[in-house]
């Protein structure tokens, strides 16, 4: 799989800044639309749906995520506030689509911090570390969808023995 290094070819990397990411996608989506379908990659899509939950979360709870370590804490209380339905309800119709941007969303932390990357599973979004394959948009739809206990702290602590040394 592409790399966004090579498909931007600048040396770019998950630890970039939000606003950076933004432009990167939003260049990446422009040339897209102009016909360059080679840069359409699983990696790119990932990253546009952790935008996409990025700017929800900021819309609907005045919360900034970032793609810093620190912000697994955050993500938790906003999994855990979607989870209970502190969300209007019209948030339930579109469940699927917020899990998998949550998940996506967590996946690029998880990447950003530990490393990986992203493959395409016929479950759904996957990163592999090491070798093995971690199903991080599985764990955000349990998290939504099944008041799953799975704290995403915790989660992302269990990830993270998964990096070889």
């Amino acid at each position: 799989m592409k790399r966004l290094e090579r498909e931007c070819g600048r040396g770019f990397s998950y630890n970039s800044e939000i606003p950076v990411l933004e432009h990167y996608y939003q260049e990446q989506y422009n040339l897209i639309r102009k016909g360059d379908t080679e840069l359409v990659t699983y990696e790119l899509v990932m990253l546009g749906n952790a935008l996409d939950f990025i700017d929800f979360v900021k819309r609907s709870f005045g919360m900034t995520l970032d793609g810093k370590e620190r912000s697994v804490e955050l993500y938790e209380e906003v999994m855990d506030a979607l989870s209970r339905g502190i969300i209007n309800e019209n948030l339930f119709d579109k469940k699927h689509n917020i899990a998998k941007k949550a998940g996506a969303y967590l996946g690029f932390l998880i990447i950003a911090a530990i490393g990986g990357e992203w493959i395409d599973t016929s479950s759904d979004g996957a990163i592999i570390i090491d070798g093995r394959e971690v199903y991080v948009c599985d764990f955000a739809a349990n998290r939504l969808m099944t008041g799953s206990e799975l704290n995403a702290v915790d989660y992302y602590k269990k990830v993270r023995t998964l990096r070889k040394r």
